[in-house]
């Protein structure tokens, strides 16, 4: 039987610019993903989208024993995400209308497991998060942000609901309440703001390299799930033990609603701005 998530990956593949790199030695128990599509605020064309859960998938399968966590960001510029690149939607999904059903196929299954991996995920986000950038946000189990950045869900402004999971994980993260205000009214949500929702964790300052002050601020954070310094000492706590944890209260339910989701978003098919 033929996989349709299958499928949709070889029709976006080659579709738009941009790349998804990672670096499985950036350092010690750490990988670094960078989402790098500087010409478009590195939002994802439909290659990006196959390149981003190649390598969630090599995560899943492949990751070195004593890798603890992920560190994600984007290239340097104004934006940690845009979403989705309109350009590529522009050029793409208007000529071939099932497209943007595999779009969102492929996106809900990638964000999916990203939740789901065995490791302690952290977004550096030195700039802002926008649109489809807010569901791969609410997708990390901890997020450092620049004190000059913004997120804001503007699905509602572009006409369409949350195409990739981001609505329920954003409700486990906040509560319905606000949720479904962030989420219907479209607020722009500053670092601070951030922080007393429970969206974000650290606030990093603005400083003159603000980009390298963010990934600064993840690998401290991420310093006690790597490296036990009881008195003093430097020794590696046990991968295996911080994945575990990870395990245990990840919920085993984060993508049964995605037919739900799916009917929704088709319903406002003819009203999206994309």
């Amino acid at each position: 039987m033929t996989n349709p998530i299958a499928v949709a990956e070889q029709e976006l593949k080659e579709r738009g610019i941009g790349s998804v790199h990672l670096d499985v030695n950036y350092a010690p128990g750490v990988a670094l993903v960078v989402i790098d599509n500087p010409q478009r605020h590195n939002a994802f064309s439909g290659k990006m989208m196959v390149e981003f859960r190649q390598v969630v998938l090599w995560l899943e399968s492949k990751a070195p024993e004593d890798l603890v966590a992920v560190i994600v960001t984007g290239s340097r510029g104004k934006a940690f995400c845009a979403g989705l690149d309109l350009e590529f939607a522009r050029e793409h999904m208007h000529t071939t209308p099932t497209l943007a059903l595999q779009v969102n196929q492929v996106m809900h299954d990638a964000l999916s497991r990203f939740a789901r991996l065995p490791l302690i995920t952290v977004a550096s986000m030195a700039g802002h998060a926008l649109g489809g950038g807010t569901e791969l946000l609410t997708a990390f189990d901890y997020v450092c942000m620049a004190s000059t950045a913004i997120i804001r869900f503007v699905q509602t402004r572009m006409g369409v609901s949350s195409p990739w999971g981001g609505a329920r994980r954003l409700a486990n993260s906040v509560g319905r309440k606000a949720a479904l205000r962030i989420l219907a009214s479209a607020p722009k949500i500053t670092a601070e703001q951030g922080k007393a929702l429970g969206l974000v964790d650290v606030v990093v300052d603005n400083k003159e390299d603000i980009y390298e002050e963010c990934l600064k601020a993840s690998l401290s954070f991420l310093r006690p799930f790597v490296f036990d310094d009881r008195a003093g000492q430097e020794d590696r706590v046990s991968a295996g033990a911080v994945r575990g944890m990870k395990q245990l209260v990840v919920r085993a339910d984060l993508d049964r609603d995605y037919e739900f989701e799916a009917a929704i978003l088709a319903k406002l098919a003819g009203s999206s701005k994309i």
